[in-house]
């Protein structure tokens, strides 16, 4: 293998991993231009997809990621699981992702990862950095009966070389206050019903996996997904909830970059300037995004936390205000320069024409995926280099 240390893809809300069945005929990763995580195999370059909770909360879904990259049970921590009235505990990962993450090699080298992750995948992946380096107070004042998990015991920080963000809603998105009413219900009722229907039919959950079994979904008795609307409609503990506006400002609060690590963010654009704001731009949109690129592109609102998203929000990629996904305002970042790739501070790459889907390989991002995920494949091994002969 070309790579000096693994890559982990991880999908956004909505999305699956190399665990599903459905990744064999609709991969995530690269859907119309070819399977991404394989043509990096192909190349030399250890690549993995992960699986984690389509809709689940960016708590959960950062639980489950570190279960699955270290082969273990799900932990969704004592004081959370409490807080939010779900199980603490989920499956567990007969075996991890790939061997080694975090243990030291015949060299005394901390075997590390690189992720590249996919909308809301960027929190995740900013949230499990923080935890493992620094843990989580309330868990451990919560749980002092020895069962605590060591992503919350802090003090295991240096097991990630960078972490890529790709069309991430970092401030969050407006798209669910700018839709009208009927889009926005018709929209979380046709994810309720799939999560309904994925954990509900026998065998179903290997071709799309709800992974919402710490709240009961997928039991007996769930009635034509009223469990499942009740989960979207009442719980403070989904995507919906953390990946709005006033959600994500609430993340944001805990979260920060780490010195040790290389943060790299893209943002796209499939929208220009038209009459009353933005509007989409059929050479780089896909058309079954125009709806939402509209709303959003001329949409201004004050969110029920008071913060006033104005026009400068309007720019987007369909799903995603551009802005937001640039880097997280509450966090240093600069634009990216080839000769002084900063860690610890968020690396902004430059503008991608395109939108939300294209970026990993739908419908418009047929010709531009694959160069986009090599070339910065390369950049970043060439980081692992240099760094390496630093060390030596």
């Amino acid at each position: 293998m070309k790579s000096r240390y693994p890559y982990v893809l991880v999908p956004g809300m909505g999305g699956w991993g190399e665990t599903s069945a459905l990744t064999r005929v609709l991969p995530y990763w690269g859907f119309a231009c070819a399977d991404v995580p394989r043509t990096l195999n192909a190349q030399g370059y250890e690549t993995y997809a992960a699986s984690i909770p389509p809709m689940g909360s960016a708590w959960d879904r950062t639980c489950e990621l570190y279960a699955q990259m270290t082969g273990t049970r799900v932990d969704y921590g004592k004081a959370h699981s409490e807080k939010y009235g779900h199980a603490r505990y989920g499956r567990t990962y007969e075996k991890p992702l790939f061997p080694g993450w975090g243990e030291k090699d015949e060299n005394g080298r901390v075997r590390k990862v690189n992720f590249i992750s996919h909308s809301f995948g960027g929190v995740t992946c900013r949230m499990l950095a923080v935890l493992l380096a620094e843990g989580c107070e309330s868990e451990r004042a919560a749980t002092t009966d020895g069962t605590l998990s060591p992503l919350f015991e802090g003090g295991h920080g240096g097991s990630i070389f960078s972490i890529t963000t790709i069309c991430a809603p970092h401030d969050g998105t407006n798209m669910q206050f700018a839709l009208p009413a009927w889009m926005r219900v018709f929209l979380q009722t046709v994810y309720y019903e799939i999560s309904h229907i994925s954990a509900s039919v026998p065998g179903l959950h290997r071709f799309y996996d709800a992974q919402l079994q710490q709240f009961g979904i997928g039991e007996k008795g769930s009635f034509f997904g009223l469990k499942e609307f009740r989960f979207f409609k009442e719980s403070e503990d989904n995507v919906f909830r953390d990946v709005c506006v006033d959600g994500s400002r609430r993340i944001n609060q805990s979260l920060h970059t780490l010195d040790d690590i290389y943060y790299f963010s893209f943002a796209a654009c499939g929208t220009r300037t038209g009459r009353h704001g933005q509007e989409p731009d059929p050479h780089v949109m896909t058309p079954g995004l125009f709806p939402m690129a509209h709303y959003i592109g001329v949409h201004t609102e004050t969110t029920p936390a008071g913060f006033f998203v104005d026009a400068t929000w309007q720019p987007n990629d369909g799903v995603v205000n551009t802005r937001s996904a640039l880097a997280p305002s509450t966090e240093p970042s600069v634009p990216f320069d080839p000769k002084h790739v900063r860690r610890g501070v968020w690396n902004v790459m430059p503008l991608i024409l395109g939108d939300h889907a294209s970026v990993v390989g739908w419908f418009h991002g047929k010709k531009t995926t694959m160069p986009l995920y090599c070339k910065h494949v390369r950049r970043i091994e060439s980081l692992c280099a240099k760094t390496a002969a630093i060390t030596k």
